[in-house]
């Protein structure tokens, strides 16, 4: 398994972007490859994704250096296990919101004696054969990211308690929900709401993981670099594409 280098920017403390991805094609995947993000989120719980698309996905980012992340459709041990096993190097676990879910996630995402992932050589991580499968089991623990999503506002209230789980590298906030919690649902600019972030970003680097969230727009991605965090996601595949025609059809009209 090569080195993870998503994995070891963010552990020095540097930042990376990225996008998701929901659009089922591994076409896609490779043109939003060729252009200079960090990292590809492949979107398993909301778009149309099965395992087979999946995997050639995660091929297409790779082919341009780009790092495929795995958003996969739930948290079972089974659904983390088959995403893993197609040789993403980094997944990302929804709905997380208490420290047995979160230790559950790694429990199933690490090779013992860290976890107790399941093991098959014969997969695309292992080269697809049981030859130096020492060395590749501690690559794997190694190299391979591992990111909640925490959602709710469960989540963040528990968020300082989940935060120092070993095993975690990546926790990725809805900012929807840090809103909520502080009693003002979709007010992504408010003061209050914006504390509430930084406070959820220290919490985050306290317990030296990296803080994670998404940006609808440039405005946030520049507050959310500011407040700290490591990790911004620039909206998603499906609604760029159709924004940049859409812009294309309103100049053609004015004609």
């Amino acid at each position: 398994m090569e080195i993870n280098k998503l994995k070891e920017k963010l552990q020095q403390g540097g930042k990376v972007f990225g996008t998701w991805s929901m659009l089922p094609s591994a076409g896609v995947a490779n043109v939003i490859s060729q252009t200079g993000l960090d990292f590809i989120i492949i979107d398993m719980e909301h778009g149309p994704l099965s395992f087979e698309t999946m995997e050639n996905m995660v091929r297409a980012a790779e082919s341009e250096g780009c790092q495929p992340i795995i958003r996969i459709c739930d948290k079972a041990e089974s659904t983390i296990l088959r995403a893993l096993e197609i040789r993403s190097q980094a997944i990302m676990v929804p709905h997380v919101s208490t420290v047995d879910e979160a230790k559950a996630v790694v429990m199933a995402s690490r090779y013992a004696p860290i976890g107790e992932r399941g093991l098959s050589p014969y997969t695309r991580v292992h080269n697809y054969s049981h030859k130096n499968l020492s060395d590749s089991l501690v690559s794997a623990n190694k190299n391979t990211l591992v990111g909640i999503l925490v959602e709710g506002e469960q989540g963040i209230n528990n968020l300082e308690k989940i935060a120092k789980v070993e095993g975690i590298d990546l926790i990725y906030l809805g900012i929807y929900d840090i809103s909520q919690s502080v009693g003002l649902p979709g007010e992504l600019n408010h003061e209050k709401v914006i504390d509430m972030q930084k406070r959820c970003v220290q919490i985050i680097q306290d317990s030296g993981k990296a803080a994670g969230s998404f940006a609808r727009d440039y405005d946030y991605i520049k507050l959310l670099y500011e407040n700290g965090f490591q990790f911004i996601a620039y909206l998603v595949d499906c609604a760029i594409l159709k924004e940049g025609y859409e812009q294309a059809v309103t100049f053609f009209n004015q004609l």
